[in-house]
């Protein structure tokens, strides 16, 4: 029998998913819901599902959510999914401030059923070469830099309005915090200098952080860099090797002096499995099957909040933000 899923939301990111799903012979797209009817209609009858009149509607027919709706959005969702015992898949970000992390995070513990976010990165073939050399100790980082830069913030319109993003490090960077901790482990404190360039708003961010182990790495993202490629990358130094990203298109490393660099590319590869999409959407029907725990917790969102929250707070004191033990 087929686990009948909901859709709440049906813009991009929801056919994403969709798409995703209608492919798993686990999954059956029950219902969707947007608050543009006719957007919900459409997804619905390319689905074979039924559109859902409200959220309650929705929950109703379903046994599973996933929410893909703005992020100003996700707690009130997350926690009425949750209070209805619904396993639950939530995209990014987790909230837009600890409070509501908070919430969403207490809501996932006393419901006691599944909960995943939707940090698809972590589940690209890219970042799995390099999680999987720290992993087996190939690659013992001792120096790290990472950016990413947006191109704008103006398509969609609603990307550069901070009241429904929670502001530019919650909008794409959001990806490269949950990174951090999935490479390098927790977060003991980070400095952070920041301007604004348009909107009012914050969104050039130069970032440095350290890492409970000792590490310490440089962030860079800026908000309207023309999309220049690569406007994703990390670069991960150990003693005497690199390893080198280029988006979610290709990885090069060099282990060893005077050792030849070998460059994996996956570039050809659909982008829904080279953006990590596929596997994650796998993982959680897993965890719907009891074949496992969901990979990103309700405890890894509220950790990648409450980073992000530490960074505003150091770039708006201009001072170190350090956290404390139970972070």
């Amino acid at each position: 029998m087929a686990f009948k899923v909901g859709l709440i939301g049906a813009g991009a990111v929801a056919e994403v998913h969709a798409e995703i799903l209608a492919r798993d012979p686990r999954v059956r797209i029950a219902s969707a819901f947007d608050p543009i009817t006719d957007r919900a209609s459409s997804m619905a009858d390319r689905y074979g599902a039924r559109a859902a009149r409200s959220v309650d509607d929705l929950l109703d027919q379903s046994q599973a959510v996933f929410i893909c709706t703005p992020n100003r959005t996700h707690v009130d969702l997350a926690c009425q999914a949750l209070a209805a015992d619904k396993p639950t898949f939530c995209e990014k970000p987790f909230a837009l401030d600890l409070e509501g992390a908070r919430k969403v995070r207490d809501a996932a513990r006393r419901a006691g059923v599944v909960f995943q976010l939707g940090h698809n990165r972590r589940f690209a073939p890219v970042y799995k070469v390099l999680k999987q050399a720290i992993h087996e100790g190939r690659l013992e980082p001792v120096s790290v830099h990472a950016k990413m830069n947006r191109g704008e913030l103006l398509n969609p319109p609603w990307v550069g309005d901070g009241k429904v993003t929670g502001g530019f490090l919650y909008e794409t960077p959001v990806h490269m915090f949950d990174l951090m901790r999935f490479f390098f482990g927790d977060v003991a404190w980070v400095e952070v200098a920041a301007r604004a360039h348009q909107n009012n708003e914050l969104d050039d961010f130069s970032i440095l952080l350290g890492f409970t182990s000792g590490l310490q790495a440089t962030m860079k993202t800026f908000a309207h860099a023309s999309w220049h490629f690569p406007f994703e990358r990390f670069e991960v130094c150990g003693r005497h090797s690199t390893y080198e990203t280029f988006e979610m298109e290709r990885i090069s490393y060099t282990d060893g002096l005077e050792k030849e660099t070998i460059t994996l590319d996956f570039g050809l590869r659909p982008r829904d499995h080279k953006w990590g999409y596929v596997e994650e959407d796998a993982l959680f029907v897993d965890a719907l099957e009891g074949k496992g725990d969901p990979p990103v917790t309700a405890e890894d969102g509220y950790r990648v909040v409450a980073l992000i929250e530490g960074c505003y707070q150091s770039a708006r004191s201009e001072k170190r933000v350090t956290f404390g033990s139970s972070f």
